[in-house]
């Protein structure tokens, strides 16, 4: 099944040149240039809600990409599935834009973006990343960006989900809890519904802030069980780390 066009002015796209690291195949780059540092300019805050807004939407418009459509060292991660058995996952480790993370080795990182303190990834699971086209997906994304003075916490983490539902997701949350992550204090919040093209889609989002950044942490499955992938989410949840 073929995505969406590409619209030229979708208000998903941000300006700004992203430096990859490592990631040369992925479909989902969104071309753009960044404005070097220099002087502050006197509308600095509004100029800074947008950078902060542009980066929830490059990694929107990555995620975006996926639903519309039907490298590291090896290590060992104990793990449990869903009748509480243990079970091991060889992970990979992937350690930049000042975070620390474990991921399934089989899986790939298919959108890889670091500007600065900035940093959106996308990590996918072996059959969706490579069947743009199948109606499974799971997926899980990281975006980490400086906090935006002007909106709480709650609504960049609702801007996230909006623009989910704004590309055909109709998801409603269905759980909410507060958890920690490595000692830091989170909230954890499950939705559910349908994605864009009527498969079942869930969403396991935990969000935070620290040290005037946000961080958003998002398990992503469309026309798959959430729960049966939670072996999986929890490697990287469990891993994660603020370098």
């Amino acid at each position: 099944m073929n995505g969406p066009k590409k619209d030229n002015k979708s208000p998903l796209r941000i300006p700004g040149k992203i430096e990859k690291k490592g990631i040369n195949k992925n479909p989902l780059k969104i071309p753009g240039k960044i404005e070097k540092k220099g002087k502050i300019p006197p509308f600095w805050n509004n100029y800074r809600r947008e950078l902060i807004a542009g980066a929830i939407a490059v990694l929107l418009a990555a995620i975006i990409i996926i639903l519309t459509h039907s490298g590291g060292t090896v290590v060992n991660n104990n793990t449990t599935d869903v009748n509480n058995n243990t079970i091991q996952i060889p992970t990979k480790v992937y350690s930049a834009g000042g975070i620390y993370i474990e991921y399934p080795s089989s899986w790939n990182v298919t959108t890889d973006e670091v500007s600065g303190s900035t940093i959106q990834i996308v990590i996918q699971d072996p059959n969706s990343a490579n069947n743009p086209n199948s109606t499974n997906l799971t997926a899980f994304t990281i975006l980490k960006a400086q906090k935006d003075p002007s909106q709480t916490l709650e609504q960049q983490k609702d801007s996230f989900v909006q623009g989910l539902i704004s590309s055909g997701a109709n998801i409603a949350v269905v759980n909410t809890t507060n958890i920690t992550i490595n000692g830091i204090n989170a909230t954890e919040a499950i939705y559910s519904g349908n994605g864009p093209t009527y498969q079942k889609m869930e969403l396991k989002l935990v969000y935070f802030e620290q040290n005037n950044m946000i961080y958003i942490l998002a398990g992503l499955t469309k026309g798959v069980d959430l729960q049966s992938q939670s072996p999986y989410f929890d490697v990287i949840l469990n891993s994660f780390r603020i370098q």
